[in-house]
């Protein structure tokens, strides 16, 4: 007899490997920091819906994952972002940056609006 057979007839459950959380969303950056617990970082995502532990952040994006917010310098192009934005250094210092980047987080709010109500 197999153990498996041998186990499953005991209702005895086996250890399997933990599946790997994929992570949907992904943040580019191509700075020297961590930009996972910034402040500016997790207030951007909370407003979009989204948890800054469900993001890959790095200069490629996964295949599979939604870029959500590019904030690489020099721009990579095509830029299939929801948000782009000048780099975090630039972002904290400057307000033309800063509004710029509210004014296309209104803009996405505003539609995820309209589109729900549709």
């Amino acid at each position: 007899m197999k153990k498996s057979a041998y186990l499953d007839a005991m209702g005895i459950s086996r250890w399997q490997q933990p599946a790997t959380r994929r992570k949907p969303f992904a943040v580019a950056h191509n700075q020297d920091m961590e930009l996972a617990d910034h402040p500016l970082v997790k207030s951007v995502l909370s407003l979009l819906g989204i948890e800054s532990g469900d993001c890959h952040f790095d200069e490629r994006v996964p295949g599979d994952a939604i870029l959500v917010w590019d904030l690489r310098r020099p721009a990579v192009l095509p830029r299939k972002a929801w948000l782009v934005s000048e780099p975090l250094e630039v972002l904290i210092s400057s307000a033309g940056a800063k509004r710029a980047l509210w004014q296309q987080i209104a803009a996405w709010l505003d539609s995820k609006q309209t589109g729900s109500k549709t």
